[in-house]
């Protein structure tokens, strides 16, 4: 049996997932700074943007869940893109230990984890929807991404779109 590329743990590492996710969050700070503050953004963030925020937050949650001895295979068997189960699994494996999520932070990642997980930020589910605030999201997967980048001595000066903020962002992440 051939090992599927992204399970193959010496091409796939807590390093590289967490510099995704890095590349993940900086481009949705990117779409948000494009669209979020076109008319139409008010009430909810660019639907782009609270995608790839998603993702950074999966991969900064898969990339600490990898250095706790998670397999590859079971990342993608038993939590696929379930946000919360991927939290969980992280708390009960000591997050905890190098990262306080409050509870309105948990509270932005389970609101988010139903669109998500289910692939509705990528294709269109019409309908009623309940979407999460931007600004705790932002904060919450740049907490993560700064902890767990720590914890997995990825350095922090390969991360330069994830840790430089503008004064704006910083100011619309704090209100929020």
């Amino acid at each position: 049996m051939t090992t599927r590329l992204h399970e193959d743990p010496s091409r796939t590492t807590p390093r590289g997932l967490i510099r995704y996710a890095s590349e993940f969050y900086a481009a949705a700070e990117a779409v948000d700074d494009a669209l979020g503050s076109q008319p139409g953004y008010e009430i909810v963030a660019p639907i782009p943007a609270m995608f790839l925020i998603g993702q950074s937050i999966e991969l900064s949650l898969k990339a600490y869940l990898l250095a706790k001895g998670v397999e590859l295979r079971t990342l993608r068997t038993r939590y696929g893109h379930k946000l919360v189960p991927c939290m969980e699994e992280a708390r009960s494996r000591g997050l905890a230990s190098i990262v306080e999520l409050t509870t309105e932070d948990e509270a932005a990642i389970e609101v988010l984890d139903p669109l998500y997980a289910s692939k509705q930020l990528q294709y269109i589910v019409t309908g009623s929807k309940r979407f999460p605030i931007y600004g705790p999201l932002e904060g919450v997967a740049l907490k993560l991404l700064e902890a767990i980048a720590k914890h997995v001595r990825y350095p922090p000066s390969r991360l330069p779109h994830a840790f430089k903020m503008s004064p704006q962002r910083i100011g619309r992440v704090e209100r929020h």
